[in-house]
């Protein structure tokens, strides 16, 4: 097995396995093929994008897997996840149980990560002020993103609601936009700075690296 593929929402969870996370995989000396997959949510109009339904994400796990010899991960966020999902809680501390009872659903699939980001993938961004110094050039709005990193010491508690989500507190400080913005916040925040400052990222992130092991390892028997 030589490939993983990324179950992603859309164009933020895109930039954060291509600019991010691969180039960390590659650098520990993994030689493996990636892609990203965008949920299908309406075939007959071609449409991708976004979560739409458990039924619509389940099955973009289930064409990839059949199609073999691939190990499948998810990136979506829990703000926003539709209610079908297995376990569902509406309480981000048992995301947990929402992800065991989407692996069940696939009867326990070994070359399968559910991963649900707690609570939006921006939340990653505050892990550093790194990032903002590069977008933002006002005192003032700078102040305000520090303000919140302080409030919040894990970002992955910076909560979801329509109003305070990590994004919608971006957008309310400045005018960002996901993908331009986005791609040079993750790229000047670093990996390192998520994995120590958001242990349930960086529990994925291990997990990924012991599925990894385990397909070099059976590769060499």
């Amino acid at each position: 097995m030589n490939r993983i593929v990324f179950i992603v929402e859309g164009d933020t969870e895109i930039l954060l396995v291509e600019k991010v996370i691969m180039p960390y995989i590659y650098e520990l000396g993994y030689q493996i093929s990636y892609n990203c997959q965008t949920i299908t949510t309406n075939r007959k109009q071609h449409k991708k994008g976004g979560v739409g339904s458990y039924g619509k994400f389940k099955n973009e796990i289930l064409r990839t897997i059949a199609q073999g010899d691939v190990l499948v991960t998810s990136l979506i966020d829990f703000f926003k996840l539709p209610t079908d999902f297995p376990s569902f809680k509406n309480d981000s501390n048992r995301i947990e149980e929402i992800e065991k009872g989407i692996l069940e659903d696939f009867d326990s699939n070994p070359n399968l990560i559910p991963y649900i980001q707690r609570h939006e993938v921006e939340a990653l961004m505050y892990s550093n002020m790194d990032g903002f110094e590069l977008v933002m050039d006002d005192e003032d709005q700078l102040e305000k993103v520090q303000q919140i990193m302080d409030e919040y010491p894990n970002p992955e508690d910076i909560n979801n609601s329509p109003e305070t989500a990590p994004s919608k507190r971006l957008q309310g400080i400045f005018n960002y936009d996901k993908t331009g913005d986005g791609e040079m916040i993750f790229e000047m925040v670093g990996i390192q700075a998520m994995l120590d400052k958001c242990p349930r990222f960086a529990k994925w992130i291990n997990e990924i690296r012991a599925k990894l092991d385990e397909m070099t390892n059976k590769d060499t028997i």
